[in-house]
């Protein structure tokens, strides 16, 4: 009986592995080293964004899943939307851009960048 019992366990056990394994994948079951991929990602687009001075990088939320980035906010046309999605292409690692931005007439373009210390616009 004691055997029946420790192979019925082995069983049962072998049972839930497979039902986990067999799981599909989600956001939850993503693994640490992706996810620290997806952050950094998005940190690098988010970075190349603020840094341009077509876009203004503070109107544009940027996610990433499994390297797809995912572009959302507001922008003042829909060149910098295209611009946005272009500097986000170029950024190593992403496979994929989902452009979500939505043009908003009347919003403000990127104001031209001073250097903090001389109070002169950078070119």
């Amino acid at each position: 009986m004691t055997r029946r019992t420790r192979n019925l366990g082995m069983v049962l056990c072998l049972l839930c592995a497979a039902m986990v394994t067999g799981c599909p994948n989600d956001r939850m079951s993503q693994s640490t080293t992706e996810a620290v991929d997806d952050s950094l990602i998005a940190n690098k687009v988010t970075l190349a964004l603020y840094s341009d001075k077509q876009v203004n990088g503070r109107g544009i939320r940027v996610e990433s899943a499994q390297g797809v980035v995912e572009l959302t906010g507001v922008v003042a046309s829909t060149a910098e939307a295209q611009r946005a999605m272009q500097i986000a292409q170029q950024v190593k690692g992403v496979k994929a851009v989902h452009n979500r931005l939505r043009v908003q007439e009347g919003r403000q373009e990127p104001a031209p960048r001073t250097s903090s210390s001389t109070g002169k616009t950078r070119p």
